[in-house]
């Protein structure tokens, strides 16, 4: 099943809006062979290409009958974009299947366990499923809670600085974790920021990384602007042959701006709150209803404190460089009014430290 996760890894970059799932099959040992070896293996590479199931059947060396089928999620048992793996796993003569969770899919869920049984298929469920799920936690929280896994990204100084006092920023880490950033970029469906942070730096907001295919679908770059400030000279606005540009405003935002910026290509959305922050529940709703399945926040300190302080963070990356910026008016990576006592500190459960260069990541999931 390790490998098999491994393999549904590979499908980080292009599998959304479906989950990414591994397959591998297994010839058990017997007398003339007594070690089990495996016999074919695939994954799901994006929508309407086959299913990592059918990949690996395809993929066998030898007749897969009597073998065992080991997979990352629920084989599906429905006609979509791709006709039901179960059919595909019954006709090869599989004897036993091996998942690691069952799909929270409502078509599925269950049901391509028992359409196998049904038939005579050993099916077992649960092994490694903890690390399954986190493989597919975009899919699974989309399913389950109707929106987007917020991932929220920063990168600052030993001192918690995002910038120095004048707004430069550039830059805080170095090469390595860079690079990092455009690939965790190269995963999500979204990629969204705040007006202060496009009129203080110019982003792109693209995923440029060598490690994700050349024909991946590019995140949508989603801007918060409240009062359709974004100066139109903006990268963001001459840049829709990369990606595409969905921006929020207030529902009191001019009517000639929203035409203008619709004019220029952009993607415009009303939604209420106040004149100067957006009702961020009906942002993630409204991204939701897109099929943006996975965000990642890189906002400044009013953005980054909006989604902490409303509990609407999944997961943190924080990139930690061996610098200190030192100044009161350099912008904090979390600010607002803070907790009144250490038990109410908001709380990071550890998945892992890397070192990227001189710099480290420090990642982990929010507490809820």
């Amino acid at each position: 099943m390790q490998r098999a996760l491994k393999l549904a890894h590979h499908g980080r970059f292009t599998a959304s809006p479906n989950p990414r799932v591994g397959c591998l099959i297994v010839r058990p040992a017997s007398g003339g062979n007594p070690e089990s070896r495996i016999i074919g293996e695939g994954f799901h590479r994006r929508k309407g290409l086959p299913h990592a199931e059918r990949e690996a059947l395809e993929a066998c060396s030898e007749d897969p009958s009597g073998a065992t089928l080991y997979v990352t999620l629920e084989p599906c048992c429905h006609h979509g974009a791709t006709p039901p793996c179960t059919e595909a796993i019954l006709e090869a003569g599989i004897s036993r299947v091996v998942a690691a969770v069952l799909d929270p899919f409502p078509e599925v869920q269950g049901k391509g366990v028992e359409t196998l049984r049904r038939n005579g298929v050993q099916v077992d469920v649960g092994l490694l499923e903890q690390e399954a799920q986190f493989e597919n936690r975009f899919f699974f929280h989309f399913q389950t809670h109707k929106k987007p896994w917020v991932i929220l990204k920063a990168a600052m100084s030993l001192d918690g600085k995002l910038a120095a006092k004048t707004g430069d920023s550039k830059w805080i880490t170095g090469e390595e974790a860079r690079e990092h950033v455009h690939e965790t970029r190269a995963e999500v469906d979204g990629i969204l920021t705040g007006i202060g942070t496009v009129v203080a730096d110019d982003p792109l907001l693209t995923a440029r990384t060598r490690k994700a295919p050349a024909d991946f679908r590019p995140p949508v770059r989603i801007v918060l602007d409240p009062q359709l400030k974004i100066p139109r000279t903006a990268q963001l606005l001459r840049t829709f042959d990369q990606a595409p540009l969905w921006i929020f405003c207030h529902t009191s935002a001019s009517d000639f701006d929203i035409q203008e910026l619709t004019f220029l290509k952009a993607s415009v959305t009303a939604v209420e709150g106040g004149r100067s922050a957006l009702d961020l529940d009906e942002v993630l709703q409204t991204l939701a209803a897109s099929g943006i399945q996975s965000l990642l926040i890189e906002g400044g300190p009013a953005v980054h404190t909006a989604f902490l302080e409303k509990r609407l963070v999944n997961e943190i990356m924080i990139y930690i460089a061996p610098k200190l910026i030192g100044g009161k008016d350099a912008p904090n990576f979390f600010m607002g009014d803070g907790v009144s006592s250490m038990n109410e500190c908001l709380r990071i459960i550890p998945i892992e430290r890397i070192p990227l260069g001189d710099d480290t990541l420090i990642h982990g999931l929010l507490a809820h």
